[in-house]
């Protein structure tokens, strides 16, 4: 018996096998690029292949196995009074590769094509650093890489920059001039209530003078109940502001007096506005490093 083929059948099974082929292999950015983000210990300078890409907080775009299978980036985080620490970063197998299987048709042709063309891996996306180890080391702040640095993230600077308010109840935010002096009818902040709602704005390029309370919420595995921990007192800290891209104000506690403190972090516009991932998830990126700079349990513990 003679299976006769149409002309729409004969196209349906040819859509079909193109879409197995194609989808057995997975996708990637068109130009083969890759964000990665590193999470240093507060007041550290990070440092990706000899140039330096942020402070306690970074992010980058780099090229992907895929575009050039051969590189290699390699981390270095300086901080004064510890020994430097250098990583690289990891190459993983992409969290799609298995997805392969799923379209049997084009499933050996998509494992073989990921692989030669380096699609089946990726750079680790995050990458946790702590330096353990103190010593008398002190970064170098007028080496070139670190000029260059100022020079990118200040030639932003009349821009504004997207902040959000992390792990606090409450805050008032002051700006000063350059004598140390509340600038008139300059409040860019009153009392709010930041516990419920992660409060954000948009600053321009100056010193603050920050006040609060810490306070955080941490919630069991079924998160039906949590425990609030709140420092004993208000605190206060003057930051200093850059213009342009996103930037978060970790809530966090003097070790000594039991206070609340600050402490700021930021990705400067020049590498904010490179980045696949919008504004508001890189508030939350910097926002998740609070509790890397401040880490509530190993405080507690040594109560």
């Amino acid at each position: 018996m003679k299976i006769k083929f149409n002309f729409l059948t004969y196209v349906l099974f040819l859509t079909f096998l193109v879409f197995n082929i194609t989808c057995g292999t997975m996708s990637a950015r068109k130009d083969g690029l890759q964000s990665i983000f590193i999470k240093a210990p507060a007041d550290s300078h990070i440092y990706l292949n000899g140039e330096k890409i942020g402070e306690t907080f970074a992010a980058s775009l780099i090229d992907s196995p895929a575009k050039d299978p051969n590189k290699n980036y390699k981390l270095r985080i300086e901080k004064d009074g510890y020994e430097p620490k250098e990583i690289e970063v990891k190459k993983e197998i992409h969290s799609l590769f298995g997805w392969n299987l799923i379209f049997l048709v084009g499933a050996p042709i998509g494992f073989v094509v990921d692989y030669f063309t380096g699609e089946y891996q990726n750079y680790s996306r995050w990458t946790v650093v702590d330096l353990d180890q103190k010593s008398n080391f002190k970064v170098d702040l007028t080496s070139e890489t670190n000029r260059n640095y100022i020079q990118k993230r200040d030639a932003d600077k009349e821009l504004l920059v997207d902040v959000r308010f992390a792990n606090m109840t409450s805050h008032t935010l002051e700006k000063l001039d350059e004598s140390g002096k509340p600038l008139p009818k300059s409040k860019d902040g009153n009392d709010k209530n930041l516990f419920m709602y992660p409060f954000q704005e948009k600053l321009s390029k100056g010193s603050y003078l920050i006040k609060g309370d810490f306070a955080k919420k941490e919630f069991d595995m079924s998160y039906r109940s949590s425990t609030t921990t709140k420092a004993r007192k208000s605190g206060e800290k003057l930051i200093q502001i850059p213009g342009g891209g996103v930037g978060v104000v970790c809530g966090t506690m003097d070790l000594v007096t039991y206070k609340s403190s600050f402490q700021w972090i930021h990705i400067p516009e020049f590498i904010s506005s490179k980045l696949a991932e919008s504004k508001d998830v890189q508030k939350f990126y910097l926002a998740s490093h609070c509790d890397q700079i401040f880490n509530l349990k190993e405080f507690l513990s040594q109560i």
